[in-house]
């Protein structure tokens, strides 16, 4: 009979191993030192005889309450057990004591038993996409790929073993260590770097496994400066991976391009000069040749750049996941992701109906196993709500993640971007309303000060850390520059280079 024909498929029957499941329920009542070995590598409901997983249920309740588990203490709780069906208890018990091969092959047991669950998850998860494949319907090919792609990152998760505990003493250790690699790589970082000195020096550096939320309002240069970490981050040596649900390649290019040769992002999107007024008739220049070297000039500069682009629009984790690992395993490596933002991924087909909180919540846990699974850390990008706009003082606080589901609480280190100068300039822009009974010079040294406060928060920026679960909450100041729409940190030069390699880098 031809694999894969209907009759087949019927005749196919799920993968088991009844003899392992005999085997170690036999051991366990013999000798209950051999629970002990496998009560980290198997669960009850691993058991492909549902009456056998009863029983080490029972075994473990038993056990975990200080009492030997033996046939005279599982009996009373065996007894009248629906799934004994027409079988007697005693017999049952009896056919299994029978079955002990002896407490040294247990672990190798208890293993067998849950590779056959994962691969009846599997079958099951299989049997699933091949029903909806031939139901009639209007759900598509790409969401039964989706829904395929959750149900195996969500089965992949619950296939380890339980990780082994570590002594303080051993977790002591294993930092010192990493102190030592840290002191020499002579960087003075504990992880990747950001790029940026100061948000280096606030940090100690992007570290392996954490998870860090950059959080803006619209208009404040948040894609920018998740741009700015890969690229520079990239330059120091790192191998970056970066994820954008609102901007092309080309587009995140062009910014790139714009930063290197100082042009604004509209002259390298129309490849006409910005920075010398239009013609009469309004018509710009093209871009003189000097210009379009400088350009040439800046893709030889990220040509050394381990830093890999993925603009697919509403990407699972999933998907991320499989990338990522694939990245993982090249020569390049992965040292850091960067996703921007998180409102624009998709939690799968099957959350996609429920309510922001609950959509973003579930991304927020995937993401964070999946840093620490990676074991590299990720800058996840998330718009903050509107409270802001609401209040006086414009800076923002980490109760405008409040919309952002479990990301405030999941995040190692959390930190918000402000520009001042937006808001000046957009009140500035606006006039000035006069209060009631106010004179004409108060109202003049109002309108002045506007003037002087625009003036002088021109080009900066703050990064403000109210939360760091590895050092010091502070705020880090940057310089961004509007027409190019890059940062910098404040004591480098505007014009000098976008990003400059390390030497040891690339």
């Amino acid at each position: 009979m031809a694999d894969g024909s209907m009759f087949g498929d019927a005749l196919r029957q799920p993968p088991a191993n009844i003899d392992a499941e005999q085997y170690l329920l036999g051991s366990i009542l013999v000798n209950n030192k051999a629970y002990h070995l496998v009560d980290e590598i198997v669960e009850p409901d691993h058991f492909y005889n549902g009456l056998y997983g009863r029983i080490f249920a029972i075994c473990r309740n038993v056990i975990n309450a200080g009492s030997e588990a033996n046939l005279a203490t599982v009996m009373p709780h065996l007894l009248g057990d629906a799934l004994l069906g027409r079988q007697a208890a005693p017999q049952v018990l009896a056919s299994l004591l029978t079955s002990n091969m002896g407490i040294p092959s247990a672990p190798s047991y208890a293993r067998s038993i849950r590779d056959a669950w994962v691969r009846r998850c599997l079958y099951k998860a299989c049997s699933d996409v091949l029903d909806r494949c031939c139901r009639p319907g209007d759900e598509s090919a790409a969401g039964i790929v989706d829904a395929l792609e959750n149900g195996l990152l969500e089965l992949a998760r619950g296939t380890d073993e339980a990780q082994p505990t570590t002594s303080l003493m051993g977790s002591m250790q294993q930092a010192r260590h990493a102190a030592i690699a840290a002191a020499k790589r002579g960087s003075g970082l504990a992880g990747a770097s950001w790029g940026y000195r100061a948000l280096d020096r606030m940090t100690g550096g992007l570290m392996p496994s954490s998870m860090y939320l950059l959080g803006a309002r619209p208009a404040m240069g948040k894609t920018s400066l998740g741009l700015g970490i890969a690229v520079r981050s990239a330059a120091a040596g790192s191998s970056v991976l970066f994820w954008s649900g609102e901007m092309t390649a080309p587009q995140l290019g062009a910014r790139a391009g714009a930063a290197w040769a100082n042009l604004s992002t509209q002259a390298v999107f129309t490849g006409r000069r910005y920075d010398i007024p239009e013609e009469c008739d309004g018509t710009r220049e093209i871009l003189s040749d000097w210009q379009w070297r400088d350009l040439e000039a800046g893709e030889r500069a990220a040509a050394s750049l381990s830093l890999e682009i993925d603009t697919q629009s509403r990407i699972t984790v999933a998907k991320l996941r499989s990338r990522a690992r694939r990245m993982k395993r090249s020569r390049k490596g992965l040292d850091l992701i960067v996703l921007d933002y998180v409102g624009l991924m998709s939690a799968g087909s099957t959350y996609e109906d429920q309510r922001s909180y609950e959509r973003i919540t579930k991304i927020s846990g995937q993401l964070k196993q999946l840093a620490t699974e990676l074991q590299v850390p990720m800058v996840v990008l998330a718009q903050l709500n509107r409270e802001t706009e609401r209040r006086e003082d414009k800076r923002p606080m980490m109760s405008d993640l409040r919309d952002a589901g479990a990301l405030e609480q999941d995040a190692d280190v959390i930190l918000l971007l402000h520009r001042e100068h937006y808001y000046l300039k957009k009140q500035a822009d606006a006039g000035l309303t006069r209060k009631d009974r106010e004179s004409n010079e108060d109202f003049a040294n109002r309108q002045s000060d506007l003037v002087q406060r625009v003036q002088a928060a021109e080009g900066k920026a703050d990064v403000l850390i109210p939360k760091n679960r590895q050092g010091p909450e502070g705020t880090c100041r940057l310089q961004f520059t509007n027409y190019t729409t890059w940062f910098r940190d404040v004591d480098e030069d505007a014009l000098s280079p976008a990003w400059v390699v390390a030497e040891d880098g690339g």
